[in-house]
């Protein structure tokens, strides 16, 4: 009897703890069901437009500098040497007007691999880079190749400064091109690999490394003047506006710098802006307008930062990873997510002005060129992309070309658009 009544008590025991760890699970698991799901919830969008700085005074739609040390060249029309079009890269063309649908098509050629960015464009000529590190210079009238060398992998758009051409390739080496013949000027051993596309600017060129760093070179001898050191990889290209740097990292910190000697101006990080306590990384190129500048972000959302001091004026999540830079025009900001969404936007204050989806993926960077404003999207699975022109103010879809991919468009001359597919590159006039 005894031995059974302390078998069966240990029994209730044993029953009692296993409940007792049951229970525990069941609260530990449902602590970290909760945690995940308030780590993972998008946090609410910051709304200070209104009260933050923000110059709305006119601004001159073309910024793009002198393609040959101020020579007028207007046969040629107006320069696109850099990515963006300009250093502050607000990629607004609207002053090309003669730049309008309906196109015919005037050539198309190969893209000797992946095509990330569109080409340069200055006086005539188109200069390219591809992933496969093919470089090289087309006639745009005619698209005749006028030389091609070949690099280790080239993720940058090449970009044209007083008679050379600039880009980075893995093979940790940031070179100058004489753009005429494709000559080696001089190439600079970084020691670390590049994707940001060059920014040119008095006499100076600014990239961003993999390795988490920021420099500044003397474009004609590629001596390094300073090195800012960030927390993360930098993969945009670097803005520039009114003596100041402008770009993000992949540790989703948003920095200015003084352009003359790297110094520090602001330093403004995103953590918790996501969800909970994480972090988007900004693959997106800065625009830098109206006192502000607008940047996109893997957590969904596009930025507006106040330019003078760093602080949040706005977030608008977007949805999707916003991998595209942003287009500033008339007060509006357009920008995409990779799910399809793209967006207009008030420019001081982040309000929706219209949306719409495109039917697949994007990471494209939306550019506005005269009237229109052009965006692309991937295509289904083993076909081309597409790209669009939308009428800015409304929305309106107004034309479709059957290619497109990463980037968007260019111009390249008087009524010429340049649009770049994933592994061809076409002219297109308008009729």
């Amino acid at each position: 009897m005894c031995r059974c009544y302390h078998r069966t008590t240990l029994l209730r025991r044993h029953r009692k703890l296993l409940i007792l760890a049951a229970a525990l699970l069941l609260l530990l698991c449902g602590g970290a069901a909760a945690a995940y799901v308030i780590a993972s919830r998008p946090v609410a969008d910051v709304h200070n437009g209104l009260s933050e700085p923000f110059t709305s005074a006119a601004e001159p739609t073309s910024s793009a500098p002198p393609a040959s040390g101020g020579k007028k060249q207007p046969d040629y029309g107006a320069p696109w040497p850099m990515y963006g079009r300009n250093a502050s890269h607000n990629r607004d063309a609207s002053d090309m007007t003669e730049v309008a649908p309906p196109y015919t098509r005037v050539w198309k050629k190969p893209g000797h691999g992946i095509l990330e960015y569109p080409p340069s464009y200055v006086d005539g000529v188109l200069y390219l880079a591809a992933d496969s590190g093919w470089v090289g210079a087309y006639h745009a009238q005619s698209g005749k190749l006028i030389w091609s060398k070949r690099f280790t992998k080239v993720l940058n758009q090449p970009a044209y400064y007083r008679g050379r051409v600039y880009f980075g390739s893995y093979d940790r080496n940031i070179y100058a091109l004489d753009a005429a013949t494709g000559k080696v000027v001089w190439k600079k051993y970084i020691g670390e690999q590049m994707e940001s596309p060059p920014t040119l600017a008095a006499g100076r060129l600014y990239m961003g490394g993999l390795d988490g760093s920021v420099r500044a070179l003397d474009a004609s001898t590629g001596r390094v003047l300073w090195t800012y050191h960030t927390s993360g990889a930098v993969k945009g290209a670097i803005a520039v506006s009114g003596g100041r740097l402008f770009f993000g990292d992949y540790a989703g910190v948003m920095y200015s710098l003084r352009a003359g000697n790297g110094g520090l101006i602001w330093r403004t990080a995103s953590n918790g802006l996501s969800s909970g306590l994480r972090s988007g990384t900004f693959y997106s190129t800065a625009n830098v307008r109206y006192g502000r500048v607008y940047i996109g972000n893997t957590d969904g959302k596009l930025y507006s930062f106040v330019a003078s001091n760093g602080r949040i004026a706005w977030t608008h999540t977007i949805d999707g990873w916003v991998y595209g830079s942003p287009a500033v025009w008339n007060g509006l900001v357009f920008d995409t997510g990779y799910d399809g969404n793209f967006q207009a936007m008030d420019a001081r204050t982040g309000a929706v002005r219209w949306s719409m989806r495109l039917p697949y993926i994007t990471t494209s960077s939306p550019t506005v060129i005269g009237n229109y404003v052009y965006v692309a999207s991937h295509g289904a699975s083993g076909r081309s992309g597409n790209l669009w022109a939308f009428d800015p103010r409304t929305g309106r879809k107004v034309w479709h070309f059957p290619d497109g991919w990463y980037s968007t468009v260019a111009t390249a001359g008087p009524k010429q658009l340049v649009v770049t597919g994933p592994r061809h590159l076409y002219l297109l006039r308008s009729r």
